[in-house]
């Protein structure tokens, strides 16, 4: 039993390997067998598709996109919230008081002469519900009358402020602003 080996006329270029053996890279498949690879057969009478136009160049339309977008984050991210801050939050339709509706006001009795005194000052100023100083203390006004200022010194409960009063009018009635 002895067999050369390359059988004799199948060296190793002694021609095509056998139909079984072969790929789609090696020569078409044998005839009859359906190709595996193909796809699906061409639809009859259908005309080929239109010729493609010129068109934008897809970058520039990209770098025109990129463009329209930058400008629309910066109008949501910038105007937008200036606009609902200041309008809506700022008082924009409230009248001439804003949001937060004016300076805090309150009224303090006058005396007879004109006059009040300091406690009688600080005490309006710690007892009012607009206000929310502590530890108040007022300086006597001597006249009580427009735009008669008195500084006073007090506490907001965090830190030491002066307190300016600002009479409007003759009955005690008053306005007041912090200054820290």
């Amino acid at each position: 039993m002895s067999q050369q080996y390359p059988p004799s006329g199948q060296g190793p270029y002694a021609g095509p390997p056998p139909y079984w053996v072969q790929s789609r890279y090696a020569g078409p498949p044998p005839s009859g067998a359906p190709d595996p690879y193909a796809g699906p057969p061409a639809y009859v009478g259908m005309s080929a598709p239109p010729a493609r136009g010129g068109g934008l160049n897809p970058w520039l339309a990209g770098l025109a996109g990129a463009g329209v977008g930058a400008v629309l984050t910066v109008i949501a991210m910038t105007v937008l919230p200036m606009l609902f801050f200041g309008l809506v939050l700022g008082g924009g339709f409230m009248g001439d008081e804003g949001f937060m509706g004016g300076p805090p006001t309150g009224r303090v009795a006058v005396g007879p002469d004109g006059s009040v005194t300091g406690e009688a000052l600080a005490e309006a100023l710690v007892r009012d519900d607009d206000f929310y100083y502590e530890e108040v203390s007022c300086p006597a006004t001597a006249k009580v009358a427009t735009d008669e200022t008195t500084i006073c010194e007090g506490n907001d409960g965090v830190e030491d402020l002066r307190i300016v009063v600002v009479f409007d009018g003759t009955d005690g009635t008053f306005a007041t602003a912090d200054l820290w």
